[in-house]
């Protein structure tokens, strides 16, 4: 509870809304570079001989 007030016959009751860790937003990080790097596709077969 924050605070409260009585006026005019009136009660208001202002409350604190306290948010679990596990419900808070997260920040992750992006990289800026490619995850997978562009490799040379391994040959699967080999050139024959004539």
């Amino acid at each position: 509870m924050n605070a409260a007030d009585l006026s005019n016959g009136l009660l208001s009751i202002e409350l604190v809304r306290e948010i679990p860790e596990a419900l808070k937003p997260r920040k992750i990080t992006i990289q800026s570079t490619p995850a997978l790097t562009s490799v040379a596709p391994a040959q699967i077969e080999a050139q024959k001989a004539a």
